[in-house]
């Protein structure tokens, strides 16, 4: 007796949703969604925590409209946009907005994106476009809000562009067959600088890390001293964390040795500790508090790093006047990296002194990427010396 066929299983929801959109519909679902679900990590905290102080303080009003503001705000500061405050202008980027929304897109992008290139380009403008359009309706005054619109939709493009790709890779497995074209040594090149790279930030956000722990009991006064009620205080640990990698950031020009400063006539560096007066924040108190000691040597951790990477990818990168053209590319883009990194996280926290927050490019980029290539030229120097000696044992061995 035959058996029937056994029924095909039914693809998954999105898989059929994507399939029953057209592929232009798809892709603007991804920028709006892109848009309101990254707005809403930063509104949802802000309306809790207004929502919850009538119940603590005996009010009867709440201000939806003080916490939208302050949401909005911290959302387009976010996208590149200042925000005017206390007399001065706020225009230090808290990294984690943008990374937030790029982990988002890549999300969305994964279910509703189809496979070409119109649904990534309408994904993208409509990100961008929905970013301009916040931090239009978020200005303070129509003269500022031009200007922000734009600025929030350039950020949103390069956002936007590399997560959309990214959601679609994973979905589809797409493959730009341009890159084949590329020569071999140059992309050995870019996985090594780019490996070199993660292995410092990740060194960084240890040592950040480290001496946040050191500062534990700093950062409980000035919890302590703040006083808010619950919800407050969870609504300023969002934001806090939000600045969280920017800090990694600045603990990426540390390491490296030429520091960061938060205020004028400040330097937060291994060998050199100025500090001045700072504002009130519990994360403040996470900033290196000593200098000197162990501590001057953490470039020479980088310099260890890049070698060890050159050394796991030795088979890779060979030893050959090739490998030259490979570890220069590296070189390039660990400096870049390293400029890129730096120029994101400077800018304004308050006004006076506090206009000046973050890291110097070019110190931080010419000795970062000097670090590296020392460490490249250990391995590099070790493999000659290494094959000379081992040709030099040959010719003994068939001398007669």
């Amino acid at each position: 007796m035959p058996t029937a066929a056994p029924a095909l299983a039914r693809p998954p929801l999105f898989e059929r949703l994507r399939s029953a959109l057209p592929e232009w519909a798809g892709g603007v679902l991804t920028g709006v969604q892109g848009v309101v679900l990254s707005y809403l990590v930063v509104l949802a905290p802000a309306l809790a925590a207004v929502a919850g102080a009538p119940s603590l303080d005996g009010s009867a009003a709440v201000d939806w409209s003080g916490a939208t503001t302050a949401a909005t705000q911290l959302w387009v500061l976010g996208h590149g946009v200042a925000v005017p405050f206390a007399g001065g202008t706020v225009s230090l980027i808290p990294l984690g907005i943008p990374l937030f929304s790029g982990v988002i897109l890549a999300a969305v992008a994964r279910r509703f994106a189809a496979k070409t290139w119109s649904s990534w380009a309408l994904a993208v403008l409509t990100f961008a476009a929905g970013a301009g359009l916040v931090a239009f309706l978020g200005a303070s005054t129509p003269e500022a809000a031009a200007a922000g619109a734009l600025e929030a939709a350039t950020v949103g493009l390069a956002i936007a562009g590399p997560a959309v790709a990214i959601g679609i890779f994973r979905a589809f497995g797409a493959r730009l067959r341009v890159l084949d074209r590329i020569p071999a040594e140059v992309r050995a090149g870019l996985r090594l600088g780019l490996a070199t790279l993660a292995l410092i930030v990740a060194f960084a956000a240890v040592s950040g890390a480290v001496w946040a722990v050191l500062g534990m009991d700093g950062i409980a006064a000035t919890v302590s001293g703040l006083q808010m009620d619950p919800l407050g205080g969870g609504a300023l640990a969002l934001a806090e964390t939000l600045y969280v990698p920017t800090m990694v950031a600045w603990m990426v020009a540390w390491v490296i040795g030429p520091g960061f400063v938060v205020g004028a006539g400040s330097l937060y560096a291994p060998d050199t500790l100025t500090v001045d007066a700072l504002p009130a924040v519990p994360l403040l108190g996470a900033l290196p508090s000593g200098s000197g000691g162990w501590w001057v040597w953490s470039p020479l951790v980088v310099v260890a790093f890049a070698t060890l990477v050159r050394a796991l990818l030795h088979r890779r990168i060979g030893a050959g006047w090739a490998s030259a053209r490979a570890t220069g590319t590296a070189v390039a883009t660990v400096a870049g990296g390293l400029a890129a990194l730096t120029a994101v996280s400077r800018g304004s926290i308050g006004p006076g002194r506090l206009a000046a927050a973050g890291a110097e490019v070019v110190p931080v980029t010419l000795l970062g990427g000097a670090l590296v290539a020392a460490g490249y030229a250990v391995v590099w120097g070790l493999t000659w010396a290494w094959r000379i000696a081992l040709g030099t044992r040959r010719d003994d061995v068939t001398e007669p």
